[in-house]
């Protein structure tokens, strides 16, 4: 059950201001903190004025530093606090100089609320072994209040649930500085916010990590953790370089706790997981506009990245047969009103396909101020990389979008979401999954 800490907005900044609230649970369990906050005049958007951040402290003890990444727009921040037992407790937080842009005045936290999450919630073992990240520090001390700041975690059961006791938990960022080409990213995963695998585990009778540890290291390879637990059973982590990875041994002054609220099920694409947090998108194209090279106005025939407002992200089941020999990857063919020919979401370019199965996502670049009307067409065609026999099924479009003018996900394309299915082989390798007025 969520609970309202606070009576009335909590403001603080620069200038001064502690926030202390004493409250107590009836239930015992892992707390997650709910802030509803704004930093008034910020921006990620604009550089040196990006977020301003809170440093908080449970019962006296410093718990994690909550970066405020949406600027002056309210939102909700849930952050783990580890195991709760039943009686008084304490929060505080203060504005946090060392870890705010150098802009950054006051912050408003209009509701505070804690959900405590009992073992009996479904919730309960994705964020009960939520790994607690320590922030980034390669090029300043606080460097994730203004670049590659964590947005969301969730998790997955990857042999089919709790009953296959193993947990793999995910961060998302708002960029990677030395991430692929942001073009192909949208291209091969349909969103701009980057998604990487943190930790594994095996779970005890309990529902506890406890053996067959590992998280994504250097060279992005599986590393056996070997690292410390915190607030009684989550792994501590340390984000390192710029490519998304990790270690073991924490070094640096600040860390963030975002609790794996959500389970990715594998029904649908990873991108599927930013629908959760529409916020997401808008926070990870502000920092594409800040950090990188944007093609203006939207050419659809050119590789080059554009302002993610200029693509339709597109969502997809897919489902190999049984007796397929490979896996082909997929382009999607987009036909938009006033186009002599289809818009490919590779742009024909065969090493921006993923030979994968399962469920995807794409992004296909649209011509400046294209309306969701304006498409008249979907198609969808495998693109085999070996001579084996092939058959894959597609579903859908599970999703189909257009960002609007704040780089929010807007309303569905008519008749969508879609359960058709379209069988792709050797000798019909294309297929009309989507139709206007069909």
């Amino acid at each position: 059950m969520v609970k309202e800490l606070l009576e009335r907005p909590a403001v603080v900044g620069r200038g001064g201001g502690t926030f202390r609230h004493r409250f107590a649970i009836p239930d015992a369990g892992e707390a997650v903190l709910l802030f509803h906050s704004a930093a008034s005049g910020l921006s990620w958007a604009k550089s040196g004025y990006e977020s301003g951040t809170l440093r908080m402290e449970i019962n006296g003890y410093y718990s994690q530093h909550i970066i405020l990444f949406g600027g002056g727009q309210e939102v909700v921040y849930p952050r783990f606090v580890g195991t709760m037992g039943i009686g008084p407790q304490e929060v505080m937080f203060t504005f946090s100089p060392e870890g705010s842009s150098q802009a950054a005045q006051w912050l408003r936290t209009q509701q505070l609320e804690i959900d405590v999450v009992t073992q009996g919630d479904p919730r309960y073992y994705g964020v009960s072994n939520s790994p607690i990240i320590y922030g980034r520090a390669e090029r300043q001390s606080y460097e994730m209040r203004e670049t590659d700041t964590p947005l969301f975690a969730f998790c997955r059961f990857p042999k089919g649930g709790l009953t296959g006791r193993e947990i793999e938990y995910f961060l998302a960022y708002s960029h990677i500085d030395k991430d692929m080409d942001p073009a192909q990213r949208l291209s091969q995963t349909g969103t701009p916010v980057v998604m990487v695998w943190s930790f594994r585990a095996a779970l005890d009778s309990a529902g506890r990590a406890s053996k067959n540890l590992t998280f994504q290291g250097r060279n992005h390879a599986p590393h056996t953790f070997t690292g410390d637990f915190d607030m009684m059973g989550h792994p501590v982590l340390q984000a390192v370089g710029q490519e998304g990875m990790f270690a073991d041994k924490p070094t640096t002054p600040y860390r963030l706790c975002l609790p794996a609220t959500e389970q990715w099920n594998e029904e649908r694409p990873m991108a599927w997981m930013c629908n959760m947090y529409p916020w997401s998108y808008r926070i990870a194209a502000q920092e594409l506009l800040r950090q990188a090279k944007i093609e203006s106005p939207a050419n659809p025939g050119s590789r080059a990245l554009s302002d993610p407002r200029s693509y339709l992200y597109v969502h997809f089941g897919r489902k190999r047969a049984a007796d397929s020999r490979s896996t082909p990857g997929v382009e999607v063919l987009v036909d938009v009103q006033g186009q002599s020919k289809p818009l490919s979401s590779t742009f024909g370019n065969d090493r921006w396909l993923l030979a994968e199965s399962g469920p995807f996502a794409t992004a296909v670049k649209l011509p400046p101020n294209t309306e969701l009307s304006a498409i008249r067409q979907i198609r969808v065609r495998a693109v085999p990389q070996k001579r084996d026999a092939f058959q894959t099924e597609i579903t859908g479009p599970q999703a189909a979008f257009l960002l609007d003018t704040n780089y929010l996900p807007g309303p569905m394309l008519s008749q969508v979401p879609s359960e058709q299915v379209v069988s792709l082989t050797n000798q019909s390798p294309e297929a009309t999954i989507w139709s206007a007025g069909s």
